[in-house]
């Protein structure tokens, strides 16, 4: 049985036993209270011993009548204090059951005896419901829930996997680094484990059903200061940097695909066509800080084409010659790509390029495009584009 079981018993004993206790005490302290000449007097329906007389009254020698015989003795005289006692009964005779069974005398006894057990028991700090603990990966957590409560669990990492010992008798759920917990039992013998996952670490929990006030609302982990990685799995570890490289590749690879789609920011519009195929120079993107030039092979022919390379530098002119326009190692853009170009289809390319703007009609920008044609032959495409006259 618990606490509230043998308070509920205690009260009830007393409630019962007090009224007893007082009416015995009423009893005694009225036989305790008479006074001595009370009980000296023969009480109504008793009668004196023959020829005894109360030793408080001395009888005066009777006076001899005139022919010579004892007058009968006149009764004797009863003091004024000895009539008051005889006449009112004392306080403390009265013993009224009304007043002994009364309901204050009843509250006002319970009061006292709940008062002096509250101070006979020892101080306990009340419960606030708010715990913050370290992390220590070989020590099993005790949580507390009640009955239309929720306790929080704020973890220092985020929670990937959470298993619950019965969950028919309570319920879990994880919100990023908080996990809540609900008891859905009313039975508090109830007990079952809990083992919560994060990205490095492990917790393990034991949870008990309590009553209402007793739960606890919020805990709160930390990290020790002198952190290590604790249960680190080598594969395991290298399984997620793995994943986590794939993830950063797949998001900018979706990112690449939709710059491709969109078009160029800055276009420049400059386009050819031989034998079915045209290229088409279309402009430059830029994706995190890095510049592409947008190229579109259409291919109108019957048979697929492959596009095999393209290469992309800047020139400029002089007023009385020609700059070169053959292309040098180090100083141009190219790129392989072996894209094959669906018949009646198109494809769009990204080459990495970041040449300077055009300021003036003697800049420009000059691309070679190779697609090999099949049956038809290579094909080489040259795109210029200079900058607008001044």
């Amino acid at each position: 049985m618990n606490r509230t079981f043998w308070s509920g018993f205690g009260v009830a004993v007393l409630v019962i036993l007090l009224p007893v206790l007082v009416l015995i005490d009423a009893r005694s302290s009225s036989d305790r209270h008479h006074p001595p000449e009370e009980r000296a007097t023969p009480s109504k329906g008793e009668s004196a011993a023959p020829g005894a007389l109360p030793e408080a009254v001395s009888l005066p020698p009777a006076p001899l009548s005139a022919s010579g015989s004892s007058a009968p003795p006149p009764p004797p005289a009863i003091p004024p204090r000895e009539q008051r006692t005889a006449s009112i009964p004392a306080p403390s005779s009265i013993s009224d059951p009304e007043l002994a069974f009364s309901p204050e005398k009843i509250r006002a006894g319970v009061a006292r005896e709940v008062r002096r057990r509250a101070l006979a028991r020892p101080h306990r700090k009340k419960h606030s419901g708010i715990r913050t603990m370290v992390y220590d990966p070989d020590h099993v957590y005790t949580i507390r829930t009640a009955v239309s409560h929720v306790t929080l669990i704020d973890l220092p990492e985020e929670a990937r996997e959470v298993y619950l010992g019965d969950s028919k008798l309570f319920m879990a759920e994880v919100f990023g680094t908080r996990v809540k917990i609900k008891p859905i039992t009313w039975d508090r013998e109830t007990t079952t484990n809990m083992i919560v996952y994060t990205l490095h670490r492990q917790f393990a929990f034991r949870l008990r059903v309590v009553g209402e006030g007793e739960e606890d609302d919020l805990l709160t982990f930390y990290l020790p200061q002198s952190e290590t990685v604790v249960n680190l799995n080598p594969l395991r570890k290298k399984m997620e940097d793995d994943l986590a490289v794939k993830e950063k590749v797949d998001l900018r690879k979706r990112a690449i695909d939709t710059l491709r789609e969109a078009g160029p920011s800055v276009p420049v519009g400059v386009s050819e066509e031989k034998a079915g195929i045209a290229a088409n120079f279309l402009g430059f993107s830029s994706l995190d800080s890095v510049s592409y030039a947008l190229f579109e092979i259409k291919n109108g022919t019957d048979r697929p084409a492959v596009l095999e390379d393209v290469r992309l530098r800047s020139f400029r002119t002089s007023l009385f010659w020609e700059g070169r326009r053959n292309y040098q190692e180090g100083q141009d853009y190219s790129r392989s790509y072996h894209l094959t170009v669906p018949a009646q289809g198109k494809k769009r390319i990204l080459l990495p390029a970041d040449p300077p703007p055009l300021k003036s009609a003697r800049d420009g920008y000059l691309a070679e495009i190779r697609v090999d044609g099949g049956e038809g032959g290579r094909r080489v495409f040259r795109l210029e584009k200079r900058g607008d006259k001044r």
